[in-house]
């Protein structure tokens, strides 16, 4: 009886392996390129906090490291990943931090850190954080151009009240001040307003990089002066 039962049942366990099978495999493949990935870009993003704890530019065996396994979380993952893109970005922005702005030296790494960013804001176009990543090696390339001029407006309104991102465009628009509109000066000035009110320590080395730009005066004229003395800033010292 029960060598009976087995040869009907069978024919039938062939089959449903077969299907178990194909459909399992791709879910596996999916599961192991997902965990690749992710653990590459975390092996990434480790260096990146290095970097920015030691305001240092990356050796070039720590570097190449630190693009290889980017460049491999965002080829093995599945789809386009915003945030893994963002990084690679940033890993090439930081291959040569130290540079000029439009060192020819370090054109190749910032051109590559430029696509990372546009991958990253197509990926998700609602981050402010790349957007301003991407004007600022926009103007580490000095291209200010139609791109350059969207990740400003793009990155101030989506992000209003991201301190990091404020501070960072009140930053770009000074070291860019003779290449902007008057709409893109007033915005710089709301950035640094927005990041002064949030927090005076975080405004702290703009107003430095006011004064050495030579744009105290136009700061603060533009600023809200209650604000300002509140904070102890333009008090006739310029």
């Amino acid at each position: 009886m029960s060598s009976a039962r087995s040869s009907v049942e069978i024919p039938w366990r062939k089959p449903l392996c077969g299907l178990l099978l194909v459909v399992c495999l791709p879910m596996l493949y999916l599961s192991a390129t997902s965990f690749m990935s992710g653990v590459s870009s975390s092996q990434a993003e480790m260096f990146l906090r290095y970097w920015g704890e030691k305001r240092e530019q990356p050796s070039d065996p720590a570097w190449l490291a630190a693009a290889a396994a980017a460049e491999r979380a965002v080829s093995v993952g599945p789809g386009t990943n915003g945030d893994y893109w963002d990084r690679l970005g940033r890993i090439y922005e930081w291959r040569y931090i130290n540079e000029p702005f439009g060192s020819e030296l370090a054109d190749a790494s910032r051109e590559r850190a430029l696509e990372g960013y546009r991958a990253s804001v197509e990926a998700r176009p609602l981050w402010p954080h790349t957007w301003v990543q991407l004007a600022f090696v926009k103007l580490r390339l000095l291209e200010f151009d139609d791109e350059f001029d969207r990740a400003l407006v793009q990155a101030f309104t989506l992000g209003p009240w991201r301190m990091n991102v404020q501070a960072q465009l009140a930053e770009i628009g000074m070291i860019a001040w003779p290449q902007l509109t008057p709409e893109q000066k007033a915005a710089t000035w709301e950035s640094m307003e927005r990041t002064l009110r949030y927090s005076s320590q975080r405004a702290r080395p703009l107003q430095d990089l006011a004064k050495r730009a030579g744009l105290y005066n136009e700061l603060c004229a533009a600023v809200d002066p209650a604000l300002l003395a509140q904070r102890k800033w333009c008090n006739g010292v310029i």
